[in-house]
């Protein structure tokens, strides 16, 4: 075989490669577009929904040195995307939901000098509208502030798109309460119940997406690596999980399905 023959077929071989590369590449940004196509379609159906219903929050709110809020509603419910272009092509890279648990309601808080800076940071930190004013003695010191906090907090959430490897990154913010959670699954798991256990977890629904993202390949490859071995013996174990509960009738005709029918009975 000649030295032009054997570049030859080392080239055709690096070509079947590149192919086969660009093809598992865009197989998984598919699979990606598919899932956020499916959450955004999924969640602003659900959206308009809310914004007609004003469903009341079970949420409780838990602000540092002032106690639980509760008796909120959602509203505002709004969700978008952004697209990107990826192998020649534009795909759903990110879908943004967001909404307002809120009530009329507006807090009265008096903080001493030691502590008004560090409630004016909580406030910032979880994004709280707020006023404040403060008062001063005769000799012009500050003696207090009073803030007046608005009940009145944005529930948020992210999904963004691994193109490459298909993969998912979900970032819910004060959702129950202020947090941030982050979740991880493939693009392929991300299924028809996927999605409404999801919408049912954003506002407060009885539902199974903590299961479901467990049982992600992506967090059993994580679960299942070898703990440190104990020192001493013997080792126990694993306690036997509870039988989920039959979800109730409602539950079983979907989480759209029971707002639809609420708005119909109105």
């Amino acid at each position: 075989m000649g030295l032009l023959d054997d570049l030859k077929k080392q080239a055709d071989a690096a070509k079947a490669q590149d192919v086969d590369k660009t093809e598992s590449l865009r197989s998984n940004a598919v699979a990606v577009d598919h899932a956020l196509r499916r959450a955004f379609l999924y969640l602003n159906d659900l959206g308009k929904q809310l914004n007609v219903v004003k469903m009341p929050s079970p949420f409780v709110y838990k602000l540092p040195t002032v106690g639980d809020i509760s008796g909120l509603a959602f509203r505002d419910f709004f969700v978008d995307f952004r697209t990107k272009n990826f192998i020649d092509k534009d795909y759903y890279n990110e879908v943004h939901v967001a909404a307002r648990c809120s009530s009329e309601q507006v807090l009265s808080v008096k903080k001493g000098p030691d502590d008004m800076e560090k409630f004016r940071d909580i406030l910032w930190q979880y994004n709280i509208e707020h006023k404040s004013e403060q008062y001063r003695d005769q000799r012009k010191v500050i003696t207090h502030e009073i803030f007046q906090v608005k009940c009145d907090f944005r529930v948020q959430a992210k999904f963004d798109g691994d193109h490459e490897t298909g993969r998912l990154k979900i970032m819910a913010k004060n959702v129950g309460d202020f947090n941030i959670d982050v979740f991880q699954m493939m693009a392929l798991e991300f299924n028809d119940k996927a999605v409404e256990e999801f919408a049912k977890y954003f506002i407060g629904r009885p539902n199974e997406w903590t299961e479901i993202v467990k049982r992600s390949v992506l967090n059993q490859k994580a679960a299942v690596a070898p703990p440190p071995r104990p020192k001493a013996e013997p080792q126990y174990a694993p306690p036997k999980h509870a039988a989920r509960a039959e979800p109730a009738a409602e539950e079983k005709r979907g989480l759209l399905g029971s707002l639809r029918s609420f708005i119909k009975k109105d």
